[in-house]
Parts: structure tokens; C-alpha cells; sequence
């Protein structure tokens, strides 16, 4: 079963309109036990979402509830590959719509869906950068080749054309 997730407090902060440097967002969450019983786990969560370089500022904290007995709880606070707790996943996936939308309306980078590809993501961008900057460095060499090989065309193709006109503008030969 999905826990409940309910928001307590949503707070939106931006500097200022110029998002060209923005790189990622550094991604902290809180966690917290408010109530235990045999039925249900009440947590307190709180997730920071700070751009760098520095800029945008998103903060939402609530409530998830856990409705399962003692037995499964291990199965939402156990960590997942990243030591994440699986709860605090499940929870920033539920509110994701909600930063996706925010994100749009402010006009401000989206967050990554999932927090366990957030470093994924982060090491994939620098590498695809690294790699579109090698490959359009080689595109822009092919390119300037490509450019002085039409330049060349052109000119030969300039020559053959005054060729051709010396050629007709000159009295035609009779050959008996």
C-alpha cells in the first residue's frame, strides 16, 4: 500500500530570473518518527531542494503515514542501493507533481523524478557534456573543412565559368 503523504508547509524562493548557469539541485531530506502504534507509523518529512549555483530554493515538509503492521515496516525503512530509505523515495515520488508544476510556473529547472538517479543523473550530464563537447569540436573541424573545400569548389567552379565565356566570346575557329 502507498503511504498517505499530506503537506504541511510549501516554501519557493528565487534570486533571480537568469537560469543559464544552473547545473543541478543539491537535494537534502529529513526524516522523523512522530507516532508508532500496532496499525499505522506517522513520520515527519522535510525535503530542501538548493540549485547550484545558488539560486532557487525549494522547501516542503508534511506528514506520510505508513498503514501496514510491524512486520512489514522494515520493508519501507530499509535502504535501497543508495541507502535511501524506500520510504523517503515513495515520498519525494508522490510530491514530485507538485515540484514539477511549481518548477514550470516559476520558471526555475525542474528536479530529477527519482532521488536515487539524482547523483546517476549528475555523473551521466558531466560525461554527456564531456562527450558533446568532444563531438561538436570535431563536427565544427569537419565543418570548417567542409567550408574550405566549397570555397575551393566554388572557385573552380567561378574559373570554369570565365573559362567558358573567354571561350564563347571569342570568334569561333573554322577547321577545313
Amino acid at each position: 500500500m502507498i503511504p498517505k503523504v499530506e503537506l504541511t508547509s510549501l516554501s519557493i524562493s528565487k534570486l533571480r530570473n537568469d537560469q543559464n548557469s544552473f547545473v543541478k539541485y543539491d537535494i537534502e531530506a529529513a526524516l522523523d518518527e512522530m507516532e508508532n502504534t500496532e496499525t499505522d507509523v506517522k513520520l515527519k518529512y522535510k525535503f530542501v531542494l538548493l540549485s547550484n549555483p545558488t539560486n532557487t530554493k525549494i522547501s516542503v515538509e508534511g506528514i506520510a503515514t505508513i498503514f501496514s503492521n510491524q512486520s512489514e515496516l522494515p520493508k519501507y525503512l530499509g535502504l535501497d542501493e543508495k541507502k535511501i530509505p524506500y520510504i523517503v523515495n515513495i515520498i519525494y515520488q508522490e510530491i514530485f507533481p507538485l515540484f514539477y508544476v511549481v518548477s514550470k510556473s516559476m520558471q526555475i529547472p525542474c528536479p530529477a523524478y527519482k532521488l536515487s538517479e539524482v547523483s546517476a543523473i549528475d555523473k551521466e550530464n558531466t560525461t554527456s557534456v564531456i562527450e558533446q563537447t568532444k563531438d561538436n569540436s570535431v563536427q565544427l573541424a569537419q565543418e570548417q573543412n567542409n567550408v574550405t573545400e566549397s570555397k575551393t569548389t566554388a572557385e573552380i567552379q567561378e574559373e570554369l565559368e570565365k573559362l567558358t565565356e573567354q571561350e564563347t566570346l571569342q570568334e569561333p575557329v573554322i577547321k577545313s
